[in-house]
């Protein structure tokens, strides 16, 4: 148990106010519900330089200024990785204990821009509780502490004539991705996705080995179930297992395909705050995935996508997020800070800023969209998923599986009419819809139907963003 200077006759005093919240509220959620002018909602992040380990406290909506940061050091200073535990609060009780432990680090440092706050909102180490207290209350808290002025508001990203935008996508050369493949290694397929694929390719397979197999993973026979209920099949009768799911409603291709996907995504974990965090990550896959195959009913005969390999498209095109946070992530927990404040520039114009941050020069000609359909070409994915997610912040394609292609470019303008995934919109794309024969009209219908029926969606969301 961490033990704080002071901590028993603060936490127990009227200095200190507990704030109950949803469980699976992420940090950035309780900070536009409790943020104001007089008060801003903490995060930290741990530091390390060659000499020392240090733990910063900051406001939510900041990031650190890093040469500032090195220049009062007098070393340069790096990210640790969010996820290492050791870190962490080992505590069990939260009236004893915050989610960092500061005895870890050498020094404790809070952004200067704290002070100028009348309260200061911080987690505890029990989900769904927050303390409100003064910045005062916070110095007497957290032992080792000290001002230091590191952080500044995420800067407005303007172009610049070498900096890539949505008509100039990342298009990294053979040197560099071999030097990546040399540096890095690329996560190994799940053991679930590998039997997919084997079940898939064995001629004798039957639904009763689909369904074996599926059933080894519980969340995963409920994706499937539920999936089953959607409105895109419509089906009028009672679904009690995976055995009615598959034989009654999906059909064996499409449920490996959709199990595909779900399991390949989930073997990639990232934090769960942010425009790209895992939760707006399993939000945008979900609405794209299910709009994809809806959608793909409507094609013309020339233009036709299989329903399943729409679904899946749209479910991994963004895979590449998630490996950026896997390879580089005090990287992306830059990035995803540059974009929440900068919602309206294309993602690939914010990349390389980000990219350019220690480690991450390795991958500076390399976007999310070459990461995944690198990483998806490794893992032998059907060659329609891979080509959609190399391509699909290019404009106007035309090569092989185009209408793959255009299918998710035109799901991405769509769902950017509601501000979901890395587009912003102001009108649908007339263009797509007419390489696609897809009358705009069915496709703000599709698109209506899939929002009015958000809270089902929702649902499978915190299933995956966990």
């Amino acid at each position: 148990m961490v033990y704080l200077k002071n901590q028993t006759t603060l936490l127990k005093s009227d200095a200190v106010e507990f704030i109950s919240v949803k469980a699976e509220n992420t940090l950035e959620e309780n900070s536009k519900e409790l943020s104001n002018s007089n008060t801003c909602m903490l995060r930290h992040v741990f530091l390390k330089t060659d000499k020392e380990m240090a733990l910063a406290i900051m406001p939510f909506d900041e990031i650190i200024n890093f040469k500032q940061l090195d220049i009062s050091n007098d070393h340069p200073s790096s990210l640790i990785p969010y996820n290492d535990s050791h870190l962490a609060s080992t505590g069990t009780d939260y009236k004893q204990t915050l989610p960092f432990n500061p005895s870890n680090a050498d020094r404790v440092l809070i952004a200067l821009t704290v002070k100028s706050y009348e309260f200061v909102i911080i987690e505890t180490d029990q989900a769904g509780l927050l303390i409100k207290i003064a910045p005062e209350t916070l110095l007497k808290l957290v032992k080792k502490s000290e001002y230091l002025s590191f952080t500044e508001a995420a800067p407005s990203i303007k172009l610049s004539p070498n900096c890539p935008t949505s008509k100039t996508p990342f298009t990294p050369n053979h040197e560099k991705k071999h030097k990546l493949e040399r540096l890095y290694k690329l996560p190994a397929m799940p053991q679930m996705a590998s039997e997919l694929i084997l079940l898939k390719n064995n001629k004798n397979a039957d639904i009763a080995d689909l369904a074996a197999l599926i059933l080894k993973d519980p969340s995963l026979s409920a994706q499937i179930i539920h999936h089953s209920k959607s409105a895109f099949f419509n089906y009028q009768g009672e679904i009690n297992s995976i055995n009615d799911a598959i034989t009654r409603v999906i059909g064996f291709n499409s449920v490996i395909n959709i199990a595909l996907g779900l399991s390949l995504g989930k073997e990639l974990k990232n934090p769960p705050d942010g425009p790209l965090g895992l939760k707006a990550f399993w939000k945008h896959a979900i609405y794209s995935a299910t709009l994809a195959q809806s959608l793909s009913k409507h094609l013309p005969k020339n233009n036709r996508t299989k329903p399943d390999l729409s679904y899946l498209c749209g479910l991994l095109h963004n895979i590449g997020f998630l490996l950026l946070g896997h390879l580089f992530q005090p990287e992306f927990f830059l990035l995803n800070r540059l974009y929440a404040a900068n919602l309206t520039r294309p993602i690939t114009s914010i990349e390389q800023h980000a990219l350019g941050m220690g480690i991450g020069q390795n991958a500076i000609n390399m976007g999310h969209a070459e990461l995944g359909s690198w990483l998806l070409e490794k893992w032998l994915l059907p060659k329609e998923v891979i080509i959609v997610t190399r391509e699909h912040h290019s404009i106007n394609y035309v090569g092989e599986h185009a209408n793959y292609y255009n299918l998710i470019a035109l799901v991405n303008n769509a769902l950017g009419l509601h501000d979901l995934g890395d587009h912003r919109e102001d009108a649908l794309n007339e263009d797509l819809c007419s390489r696609l024969g897809i009358s705009s009209s069915v496709v703000l219908n599709e698109l209506e139907t899939l929002m009015q029926k958000n809270h089902e969606i929702e649902s499978s969301i915190r299933q995956l963003a966990i």
